[in-house]
């Protein structure tokens, strides 16, 4: 148990470097935070803040949509929510006190920085099987209250989630795509291809066949 929890803590870290990478390459964020990105700018909320909150409330709308059927293991979500967010600030802290050059290039190596970073985190915390991000456990939720496959709710829900960001921005932010960008669009291609590869390669190595499910 003790290993589980320090691969799921080490897994939630390496994702919120992923998506502090994300934000400083001005591409536009990753899915999973598009919406705490975009709050936290029309605001002026601490992004932490606004990760914990929009996570907090996805655990309540799975109370809604499991109702019966939600476990009490589930509040371990809140958890989730508390350490990703602060994760994600300690994150844009270090990445911002590295001075790294606003260039062009410099910034799309940035976005590949961040889509290989979230893939690892993901492999990294989901075989710990503690508790699942509450965006993953709200699609988890629907699936099981429809029978709907997960991954074609993981991508109605991603897409869901980023043309929330951008009319947020539209609205109440100067900048429409400052969340929302191309680097959205390649996360939201990239991650999951990036999570296979890593997978694969592990089991090539290892000899030890680890299965990471496709969102």
């Amino acid at each position: 148990m003790i290993k589980r929890i320090c691969l799921f803590v080490f897994g939630l870290l390496i994702m919120s470097f992923g998506v502090a990478f994300s934000i400083k390459s001005t591409f536009g964020t990753t899915p999973i935070s598009s919406i705490s990105y975009s709050m936290a700018l029309c605001t002026g909320i601490d992004i932490g803040i606004t990760t914990f909150i929009f996570n907090a409330a996805l655990i309540f709308i799975q109370m809604i949509i499991l109702r019966s059927h939600f476990k009490p293991r589930r509040l371990l979500q809140f958890i989730n929510c508390f350490l990703f967010g602060y994760f994600t600030d300690v994150a844009l802290f270090v990445v911002y006190c590295l001075n790294i050059p606003d260039t062009l290039i410099i910034n799309i190596i940035l976005i590949f920085v961040s889509i290989f970073l979230i893939a690892f985190g993901i492999f990294v915390y989901m075989p710990a099987n503690i508790a699942p991000l509450p965006g993953e456990g709200c699609v988890e939720s629907v699936a099981i209250v429809t029978g709907w496959r997960f991954s074609s709710i993981k991508i109605a829900f991603d897409t869901i989630m980023v043309v929330i960001a951008f009319l947020m921005c539209y609205f109440f932010y100067t900048n429409p795509f400052a969340s929302v960008n191309i680097g959205t669009i390649i996360s939201a291609v990239m991650v999951g291809f990036t999570l296979r590869q890593i997978a694969k390669l592990y089991n090539y190595i290892t000899g030890k066949d680890i299965s990471i499910v496709n969102n």
